[in-house]
């Protein structure tokens, strides 16, 4: 089947999460989150290249648009994480490098600084992982 075919959710909600591609408007919620976590990403060059040159809410918005269209062109599917019961935007993750004849997908994710070490990446990726076995197969 190809991929522009395939139907499945924009978002997934875990416990405390609310996991979804991104939406036009997001990008200050970015923003704001890269700017506070902008030293502890820049340790990561390599996987978060992006992270190496300042931010903006420009930058982070056109992010948030072009992550939307590659999800719905089932090219990349990048999805932000919020805390369900206070619409807190907490990080980003999603599923990359895409092979649909397989199919395959890299994992990729980043918290904001202020909400490490609180366990919501691992339930993140944990929901993500669940998502791509029962939805994509």
């Amino acid at each position: 089947m190809h991929p522009l075919l395939k139907d499945f959710p924009e978002s997934i909600e875990t416990q405390r999460l609310l996991i979804r591609a991104p939406q036009v408007g997001d990008g200050h919620a970015v923003f704001e989150a890269v700017l506070e976590s902008l030293t502890s990403l820049r340790q990561w060059p390599m996987s978060l290249p992006w992270a190496q040159y300042e931010p903006s809410v420009e930058a982070s918005e056109i992010f948030c648009r072009e992550g939307l269209a590659a999800y719905l062109a089932r090219k990349d599917m990048p999805m932000l994480i919020f805390l369900k019961d206070q619409g807190t935007f907490v990080g980003s993750c999603g599923l990359h490098r895409i092979d649909w004849s397989v199919p395959k997908f890299e994992v990729g994710y980043w918290c904001r600084t202020s909400h490490q070490g609180q366990g919501l990446v691992t339930e993140a990726v944990k929901g993500l992982n669940q998502f791509a076995f029962d939805a994509l197969g």
